[in-house]
């Protein structure tokens, strides 16, 4: 029998004790997942032994076991995967000084003690590979609530709102607040679809996109009547310059503009200016939006489309910092870019639109 699949089986108690009393000093109050390690580590001890000893049917069958329930549970108490990992660290540790006990060290015992960290190698990676798939399906599900479960009453609310608002059987105030929570409602669902966006984009495949034959002059202008609409204090301009046909995913355009355009009114109290022009190239449109207030410092306009970044500036108070990373994932989808540049004179951001060739015409 091999001596560090005896020893370790033999010990497996104070293993096993001294490995909780290591992991609880580091974080007491958050193991009351406590029995989940203690009766699990007896299999996990035995699953190391028969790597060990070359049976390794039985030891990848445990490993499996330990993954598909440990891990779950883990993730299920709210533990994370740095924890987790730390606690197979301090694991490893614990079990190589129990070893090193061990009067004679040859070279049987230094080949078995290799085998027996590469067991652990092979069950924290099967742990780590369990507790990922399992997070995502969490992820999958969590989207799947935010998708339908709550926008559809929210767009049920909202419908409700806008006939109040527009029955002339209620008195005005009446009709004003219907009116105030038909623009809660639009505020909840632009919310919503923002956490969607930021799991697509940050924690997915991206921002999906279907470009299609549009004009940027129309799209601009249709986002500007409606967050002008909503905002008739504000002075909100756009100009369009050029040919400004292109494939372009009008939805998320819109979307992408209105979000650039709400940032400026959120940030600054002065006129807005709306650009939609052609490159000078004409291989691209290009939208500028242009405000003007605080100059944004360079620190952090190096990292203006990170998500929750927006939420860090002085004074902002307003959303949870989404909006700009949005932008930049909705033209990264184009496959275009976005910038900013900001100085006394106003901030600008920019994005460009990249479009196909075009080949010229003969007149006549």
């Amino acid at each position: 029998m091999d001596r560090v699949a005896a020893f370790i089986r033999h010990n497996e108690a104070r293993i096993s004790a001294r490995w909780i009393e290591e992991v609880c000093g580091d974080h007491p109050a958050q193991y009351a997942c406590r029995p989940v390690l203690e009766t699990q580590l007896p299999e996990f001890i035995e699953g190391l032994a028969n790597w060990v000893e070359g049976n390794t049917e039985a030891a990848e069958s445990a490993f499996a076991r330990l993954a598909e329930g440990q891990a779950i549970e883990r993730l299920g108490y709210g533990v994370g995967l740095e924890t987790l990992m730390r606690e197979y660290s301090k694991l490893r540790v614990v079990i190589t000084r129990e070893l090193l006990s061990l009067p004679v060290v040859d070279a049987d015992l230094r080949d078995s003690m290799l085998r027996l960290h590469e067991g652990l190698d092979i069950a924290v990676n099967e742990m780590m590979a369990r507790y990922g798939a399992r997070r995502d399906e969490i992820r999958e599900r969590f989207m799947a609530i935010l998708g339908h479960d709550l926008r559809e009453p929210v767009a049920t609310v909202t419908i409700s709102a806008r006939m109040l608002a527009s029955n002339p059987a209620l008195d005005r105030e009446h009709r004003l607040v219907a009116s105030r929570i038909g623009r809660a409602c639009d505020r909840m669902q632009r919310r919503i679809n923002d956490v969607l966006d930021f799991a697509r984009g940050h924690l997915g495949a991206g921002i999906p996109a279907h470009p299609t034959p549009n004009d940027l002059g129309e799209i601009s202008r249709t986002a500007v009547d409606e967050i002008g609409g909503a905002n008739p204090q504000r002075h909100i301009t756009v100009a369009v310059r050029g040919d400004l046909h292109g494939d372009l995913d009008r939805d998320r355009v819109h979307q992408a503009l209105t979000n650039l355009i709400s940032n400026a009114i959120h940030h600054t109290d002065g006129p807005i200016e709306i650009v939609a022009r052609e490159s000078h190239d004409r291989q691209a449109l290009v939208t500028e939006v242009t405000s003007h207030g605080a100059v944004i410092p360079e620190e952090l306009r190096r990292r203006i489309f990170d998500p929750f970044t927006q939420g860090e500036t002085p004074g902002s108070g307003k959303g949870v910092g989404l909006g700009m990373f949005i932008v930049q994932q909705i033209a990264v989808a184009h496959g275009g870019t976005c910038d900013v540049k900001s100085d006394e004179s106003g901030t600008t951001f920019s994005i460009r639109w990249p479009r196909p060739m075009r080949v010229e015409r003969a007149a006549g």
